[in-house]
């Protein structure tokens, strides 16, 4: 977790921050690292492991409890974790949500908190640290990103075929033609960032399962053998 602690450090720190207010292309950045680095790091080190670990054996009871609760398995569930992340990017980008935040600290404030909570929802069915109440089949994982790449993909194409500034914020900063370029070099890094962050996990898992898939085949000849 200390990784991602560090990330979010960089990010939302001062410098970072000034450039994020006032460079759309210093802001997709900020919440790709939130996103796509820092929420998967950060359930990479198994916090929840860690809190029941931490917790008397009483409070884990009552932990444990809570997250088998109907209501939190729903909202653990693989198709709300790949709903939370791309509605809550198209809700953000193409509402006043954005410009709010832009001109309101708190709500950028509110804006980085959901966005990290939609991208733990997201990443948790595709990492299944344990206690994960829902540990994918790798297959399923697979299928999860592949179908993340153009549904995430295409906000980016969306914010870059946009003819105009579409944040009256930054064309008031910048005026209208270096908005509108800055619009566009901030979608071409999410668009790029996107796929590099879901394709390099896509291949790691293929692999996993190959190797789980070898595993599995050399264990049924022994049996076979034996």
């Amino acid at each position: 977790m200390a990784a991602s602690v560090a990330v979010l450090a960089l990010v939302l720190g001062p410098w970072f921050d000034r450039l994020a207010d006032r460079w759309f292309t210093w802001h997709m950045a900020q919440h790709i690292a939130i996103m796509l680095i820092a929420a998967p790091l950060f359930l990479m080190g198994a916090p929840l492991r860690r809190i029941l670990a931490a917790l008397p054996q009483a409070s884990a009871r009552k932990v444990s409890g809570f997250l088998q609760h109907p209501v939190v398995q729903v909202l653990n569930s693989p198709v709300i974790g790949w709903l939370a992340l791309p509605v809550t990017l198209y809700v953000a980008h193409f509402s006043p949500l954005y410009e709010a935040a832009l001109e309101s600290d708190p709500v950028h404030a509110l804006e980085h908190g959901l966005f990290f909570v939609a991208a733990l929802c997201y990443w948790n069915p595709v990492l299944a640290v344990a206690p994960s109440p829902h540990a994918l089949p790798y297959p399923a994982r697979i299928f999860y990103l592949f179908i993340s790449l153009p549904v995430q993909g295409f906000l980016g194409l969306a914010l870059f075929a946009a003819n105009h500034p579409l944040y009256p914020f930054y064309e008031r900063e910048l005026g209208t033609a270096a908005a509108l370029a800055d619009q566009r070099y901030g979608a071409e890094l999410m668009w790029i960032a996107t796929g590099f962050f879901l394709v390099l996990p896509f291949m790691v898992l293929v692999t996993h399962w190959q190797r789980a898939e070898e595993r599995m085949a050399l264990l049924s000849d022994r049996q076979s053998l034996g």
